[in-house]
């Protein structure tokens, strides 16, 4: 039964997404490593999505999906993830009486892999590029833990969250909440990130 935490708006759901389904993506992850179907967003590529973060402030593998039409994942088990995820949403929502006068989105996601000393390092918040001002909410599971290390660190809350497979992190994307991912001290971290936007994701631009 998945167990729910709230602090200073940052919203903890443990198990809230089976271990059986994360370690799928993980497994689905090595695969698509093999079969070279990854595709490294870090140079222009086939979707027309970029990531260009430079390398001192965030170094790991990271993968955008797009739910309706990934290649590298499996339909199956995204559209499992999406409903698990749904229920913390609606338990955050809940919480804080949120109520959005207009349609909410969620277009495309993240995977990151962080081995030993990578991370994202910077602090930094979700909206604050023209591209990415439509974000309202930022959600992230954990699928792969490190034994030791690789918290997401929360600067104004003074808050270390521990990775935990399973866990799932809900708060909101404006600068009250700057964050960090510090580095994995002892083996390695896998996670999905993504947003709860205002408007549709244009892809020519997302990533940018």
């Amino acid at each position: 039964m998945m167990k729910e935490e709230y602090k200073d708006f940052v919203g903890i759901y443990d198990e809230s997404v089976p271990v059986e389904l994360c370690n799928e993506f993980v497994d689905n992850w090595e695969e698509a490593k093999k079969n070279r179907t990854i595709i490294d967003i870090s140079k222009k590529n086939e979707t027309g999505i970029l990531d260009n973060a430079l390398p001192h402030i965030r170094a790991d593998e990271a993968v955008i999906v797009t739910p309706s039409s990934s290649t590298i994942y499996p339909i199956p088990p995204v559209h499992a993830y999406f409903d698990f995820l749904r229920k913390c949403y609606e338990c955050y929502t809940t919480k804080y009486n949120i109520i959005f006068a207009h349609p909410l989105y969620n277009d495309i996601f993240k995977i990151h892999k962080v081995r030993k000393t990578e991370g994202y390092h910077q602090w930094h918040y979700e909206k604050s590029m023209p591209t990415t001002i439509e974000r309202v909410l930022v959600y992230m599971t954990y699928l792969e833990a490190p034994k030791k290390g690789g918290e997401t660190e929360f600067l104004y809350q003074s808050l270390r969250i521990d990775p935990v497979v399973g866990r799932t992190l809900i708060w909101p994307a404006g600068f009250t909440h700057k964050h960090r991912g510090n580095p994995p001290l002892d083996g390695e971290k896998m996670y999905i990130t993504g947003w709860i936007t205002g408007s549709k994701i244009n892809f020519d631009d997302a990533g940018k």
